[in-house]
C-alpha cells in the first residue's frame, strides 16, 4: 500500500506530542519534523478541531482530551489489567532493568507499555511504537500461533525453529548477544534512542533496530541456559497467558549484561513468568 505523506505528517505530530510531556510550539514541531511552518500550523489546527491537541496560554501544543475516547477504546481492545503500569514498574525494580509489554498481531508488534527501570528497553521503544513482526519479536508467543503465522515468522529466520520448541516447553525465550558484541549492543541502543528524537529519520532508525536484533537475538538452548557458568544475556521474553486461545501479548526484560550467573538467570525467569501470569487478561463477559 502506498504511503500517504499528509497522513504520515499527522501521525508524526501526534507521536511527537505524545513524547513531549511539556508540549511543543509550532516552530519546534516544524523543526523536529522537517516541516515548513505553514504545514505544521495546518496539521495542528486540524488536530485541534476534534480536541486531539490543545494549545496552552504559552502557545505550546499538548495532546488534548479528544483522545480520551480513542484511548478508552484501545484499552478495551488490548484488555490489560488496571494495575498493569504498577506491575511492570515493580518487575523493573526487582530485575533492575527495563521492561516492555507488547501486543503481537498477525504481522506487527505494538508496544503497549514500557517501564525503563535503570535503562531503556527495547532501544528507542516507546508506548505505541509499531514494528513488523520479525524475529526475535513475538518469539515467546509464536509456538502457540497458527501454523501459517509460524511459517511466515520463521521465513525470516529458519534457524529459530528449534528455539520455538524450547520456548513451548519452558515458556521463556532467552537471547544472547553475538560473540563479544555486548558493548556494541549498548552503543546501538543509544543510537536508536538518539534517532527517536528525530521522527523523520525513520529509515535510519529502522536499520539500527534491525542491527540490534541481529546482534542481540541469538537463542540459548535449554542446556546452555542451565549451565553453571556466567553467561551474557541480552533479553528474556515470556507470553502472557490468555483465558482461551493462543497468547497475544509478550512481556520482555532486557538485562543487556555480559555475565549473568545461573542464580540470576533463575531469578529473571521466575520474576518474568510470575508477572506475565498476573497480566493475564480477564475473561470476556458473556454475551
Amino acid at each position: 500500500m502506498a504511503a500517504s505523506p499528509p497522513t504520515d505528517r499527522v501521525v508524526a505530530v501526534v507521536e511527537l506530542l505524545a513524547a513531549s510531556p511539556h508540549g511543543a510550539s509550532v516552530s519546534e514541531v516544524a523543526a523536529r519534523l522537517d516541516l515548513n511552518r505553514s504545514t505544521a500550523t495546518a496539521v495542528l489546527a486540524a488536530l485541534e478541531a476534534p480536541g486531539w491537541v490543545q494549545r496552552g496560554p504559552d502557545r505550546r501544543y499538548t495532546l488534548g482530551p479528544g483522545l480520551l475516547t480513542v484511548a478508552a477504546a484501545v484499552r478495551t481492545r488490548v484488555a490489560l489489567p488496571d494495575d498493569t503500569a504498577q506491575l511492570l514498574a515493580a518487575l523493573a525494580t526487582r530485575v533492575d532493568c527495563g521492561v516492555a509489554l507488547s501486543l503481537v498481531g498477525p504481522d506487527h508488534v505494538v508496544f503497549l507499555a514500557v517501564e525503563p527501570g535503570p535503562g531503556r528497553l527495547p532501544a528507542g521503544i516507546d508506548v505505541g511504537t509499531r514494528l513488523p513482526l520479525r524475529p526475535p519479536a513475538g518469539a515467546s508467543v509464536m509456538p502457540w500461533r497458527p501454523a501459517a503465522e509460524r511459517a511466515a515468522w520463521l521465513a525470516h529466520a529458519p534457524h529459530l525453529a528449534p528455539a520455538l520448541d524450547t520456548i513451548r516447553t519452558h515458556g521463556v525465550a532467552a537471547w544472547r548477544p553475538r560473540g563479544d558484541s555486548t558493548e556494541l549492543l549498548t552503543v546501538l541502543r543509544d543510537v536508536v534512542a538518539l534517532l527517536d528524537e528525530h521522527p523523520t529519520r525513520t529509515a535510519l532508525r529502522e536499520r539500527a533496530r534491525e542491527q540490534l536484533a541481529s546482534i542481540g537475538a541469538h537463542p540459548y538452548t535449554e542446556a546452555d541456559f542451565a549451565s553453571p557458568r556466567p553467561l551474557p544475556l541480552s533479553y528474556l521474553s515470556a507470553p502472557v497467558p490468555t483465558p482461551h486461545g493462543p497468547p497475544t501479548h509478550e512481556l520482555q526484560i532486557g538485562p543487556l549484561r555480559p555475565a549473568v550467573s545461573r542464580a540470576e538467570r533463575r531469578h529473571y525467569t521466575t520474576e518474568l513468568k510470575s508477572t506475565a501470569a498476573r497480566l493475564r487478561p480477564p475473561p470476556a463477559p458473556p454475551h
